[in-house]
């Protein structure tokens, strides 16, 4: 059977936050699929370890470029290293998730200073690199560009699932992953005209060895009945960078068991 990411190979692919959580899994599924990559970090020492863990695979084709995706000037060297490398950028996902210090405030707790700030940092950051990004593809007239937001970009957050935990879902988060949404509907309008496609995955509840409690609550309320594992945006993150998702753009993709099923 033909493997219907088989363009993947050899494509320039840019992953921003690939030393989280879902942006490892992500890695390890491109230098699989023999793409030419560069994983973006701001911590060096993570993005090293996971540049030296993928080119064992056999591979050899990762590349780590320290970045902070909020500083402008960055972002465009980061853009000049990849095309000097490529020639071009195929692919760019954005799966960061910069926050504040005092993230976890809950509603009535949290200063003004800190939204600003995290809207600015978060979402700002993704604006500034799919712009950035948009405007190189439209010299190649092609690319695919992959945004992360999560499902409380598109709906209101269950608080019951917090309960008896520290836990909470910070009053930015859904302010910042809405836009994330509506800003990769807006990039896919103005730039399809250039063979651009932007997309975005919105994710539900991963688990990351969370309090027992709250992992118990989630699974209650999901379909499937359990969290999501992060190696289970692999197959949407491929398919929407490679050419079997060719006529797909300005798309929100749910992958979250369900939990907005009901």
């Amino acid at each position: 059977m033909k493997n219907i990411f088989s363009d993947l190979k050899d494509k320039s692919v840019i992953i921003v936050g690939a030393s989280g959580l879902i942006g490892k899994e992500l890695a390890k599924a491109f230098a699989e699929q023999d793409s030419k990559l560069i994983i973006c970090s701001r911590n060096k020492e993570n993005g090293e370890k996971l540049k030296d863990e993928l080119n064992s695979l056999g591979k050899g084709k990762a590349i780590f470029y320290q970045l902070d995706m909020t500083a402008e000037e960055e972002v465009n060297n980061l853009i000049g290293f990849a095309v000097e490398k490529f020639s071009k950028i195929d692919v760019f996902i954005n799966c960061s998730w910069p926050k504040t210090d005092d993230w976890l405030e809950n509603v009535e707790q949290v200063s003004y200073e800190s939204i600003k700030k995290n809207l600015a940092d978060h979402l700002g950051g993704y604006f500034l690199c799919t712009q950035k990004m948009a405007l190189q593809m439209k010299k190649q007239n092609k690319g695919s560009i992959i945004n992360f937001s999560s499902i409380y970009g598109l709906v209101g957050p269950n608080f019951s699932i917090y309960d008896g935990t520290e836990m909470t879902c910070p009053p930015a988060y859904p302010l910042i992953k809405g836009g994330i949404v509506t800003m990769t509907k807006y990039f896919a309008s103005y730039f399809a005209k250039y063979n651009i496609r932007v997309n975005c995955i919105s994710p539900g509840g991963i688990f990351n060895h969370q309090n027992p409690k709250f992992v118990q609550k989630y699974a209650q309320l999901t379909p499937l009945g359990r969290m999501g594992q992060p190696n289970e945006l692999v197959g949407v993150s491929l398919l929407l960078s490679s050419d079997a998702s060719s006529y797909m753009t300005g798309e929100c993709i749910l992958a979250d068991g369900g939990w907005t099923a009901w």
